[in-house]
């Protein structure tokens, strides 16, 4: 009986017969083109129809597809050593049967191991897809840098990188937008950025890039002949820069300049979540920027604020949720969580086990929610008194997508949340009263300004009440229901990018 192994060596074959240097090229070209519609360099050739196309299942590739091809190109495909290759990805029907190949192996996987559970099977291809469908922009810049420029964080980020948090943004925008117009970077480059010098320069390829060598033997070492074969980690996404010689000079490419623009931003927190004094203040910092979008978004006349304060039940020191935004008719109760999933919970197939236990520290935030507003409703809130007219939304704010959404998922994590409802003697009434939501700090940041516009009960009532949309992601609802609105939320602060990076002014 045929293996994964056996299904992998038609790919392996067919990418042993392209270069490895020019063939990343073309895939560094198709995944721009996919997530930023730039053109298609001319000497690479393309079919009319994916120039046309207007979505990606009309091109029929993938972005998360291509970052599987890049993975096995770099273990496969060889250096050119005046060797005649047999084929090029730049002919267009050399790449469509690149492309062909892994959907083949991956069709023969899934019958080899036919999905025993929908739950997990469905889960672990949203946290493969949807993260490409948000693309890189300025809003994603200036969300992590006023995260991580908590002070606290801040020098952390010096201590273990070598670089201030300003230093490390303006370097990974500079050596982004390089990487945007071109694939290779002749080392040492000329910096001519305010203080930036060569030194900081290799502080941060010290930690973004790794010599051709090294990383390929990290990505064999990360392979899986299995029903995992896809959803491995792949260490491009760790150091995306790969040193290497072109042309007898020390170069860098960059495969996927999306790899490298979300490791500078979100990427940090692998950097520094291990240090000691690290979990407080990147807390306090994602519940202060919340507190910033919310200020910054909603009207004092129509909305009154109320951030996290002590209160006291007898000797019982509490803490009221992380924020309250107060309407006319309704609240949002608000806390927010920097707990981010486990990588075996975003892909493992065969148990439940990784999944079932973040799923149950999901409960406990939910149930968080629903034991302070018991104190809100017997009074204990020392400045927001109890109006039993006022409809209440707890909203479960992350700052990494969980993508909790679908029936399964939900009644998974709504057996969880009832049983604990049952420990702390809470009244399992409430959740339809009630319902939680758990929405990412991206969707919030669009859902607050519609909110803005036409007030809680409007935007919430619709979403938590409606059979079928109570189950849909928070972006397609809002996708769905409020484009015109969507279209209109804009960056909520837009002079922190110039502060990053100034020099766009003088360009």
């Amino acid at each position: 009986m045929a293996n994964v192994f056996d299904y992998y060596k038609p790919l392996r074959n067919y990418l042993r017969q392209v270069e490895l240097i020019e063939s990343l090229s073309v895939i560094r070209a198709y995944v721009q083109h996919l997530q930023f519609s730039e053109q298609i360099p001319k000497d690479i050739e393309v079919a009319s129809y994916v120039l046309t196309a207007k979505h990606w299942v009309e091109k029929k590739f993938y972005p998360w597809e291509l970052d599987t091809l890049a993975r096995e190109i770099i273990i496969n495909s060889p250096e050119s050593n005046s060797i005649l290759f047999p084929k090029t990805l730049k002919r267009w029907s050399y790449f469509s049967d690149a492309v062909n190949k892994l959907k083949d192996l991956e069709n023969n996987i899934a019958k080899l191991y036919p999905p025993k559970n929908v739950l997990l099977e469905l889960y672990r291809i949203a946290h493969r897809e949807f993260p490409w469908q948000s693309r890189p922009n300025t809003i994603w810049i200036t969300r992590y840098f006023k995260i991580f420029g908590h002070k606290e964080l801040d020098e952390i980020i010096q201590r273990v990188i070598g670089l201030n948090l300003k230093e490390l943004y303006t370097l990974g925008l500079a050596i982004t937008g390089v990487y945007l117009k071109h694939f290779i970077l002749f080392y040492p480059p000329n910096i001519q950025i305010g203080s930036i010098n060569k030194g900081k320069l290799d502080s941060f390829l010290s930690h973004f890039s790794d010599n051709l060598g090294p990383l390929r033997e990290n990505l064999i070492k990360n392979q899986e002949f299995s029903e995992n074969y896809v959803y491995t980690f792949n260490p491009l996404r760790l150091c995306p820069l790969i040193r290497m010689r072109i042309k007898g000079k020390d170069a860098l490419i960059c495969p996927i300049p999306t790899f490298l623009f979300r490791r500078f931003t979100e990427g940090v927190y692998y950097e520094i979540c291990n240090e000691r004094d690290f979990g407080e203040p990147f807390g306090e910092s994602f519940q202060n920027y919340v507190g910033e979008v919310i200020v910054k978004t909603v009207s004092k006349d129509s909305f009154a604020i109320y951030p996290e304060k002590e209160y006291y039940v007898g000797k019982e020191r509490k803490d009221t949720t992380d924020w309250i935004v107060d309407g006319k008719d309704a609240a949002l109760f608000i806390e927010t969580k920097t707990k981010k999933l486990r990588l075996r919970a975003k892909v493992e197939i065969t148990t439940t086990e990784v999944l079932m236990e973040e799923l149950d520290k999901m409960a406990e935030f939910v149930v968080q929610v629903y034991k302070t507003i018991r104190d809100y409703q017997n009074n204990h809130y020392p400045d927001y008194k109890f109006d039993p007219k006022k409809e209440i939304f707890p909203i479960i704010l992350t700052l990494e997508n969980w993508y909790v959404f679908g029936n399964q998922l939900e009644d998974a994590l709504n057996a969880k949340v009832k049983e604990k409802f049952g420990k702390y003697s809470l009244d399992e009434s409430w959740l339809e009263k009630m319902p939680y939501s758990i929405c990412s700090v991206e969707e919030f940041e669009e859902m607050i300004q519609i909110i803005a516009s036409i007030g809680i009960n409007n935007f919430m009532r619709k979403k938590v009440f409606d059979l079928e949309k109570k189950h849909w992601a928070m972006q397609s609802f809002i996708f769905n229901d409020f484009p015109g609105e969507l279209a209109r939320t804009k960056d909520l602060f837009p002079g922190v990018y110039k502060e990053i990076y100034p020099e766009i002014e003088r360009r």
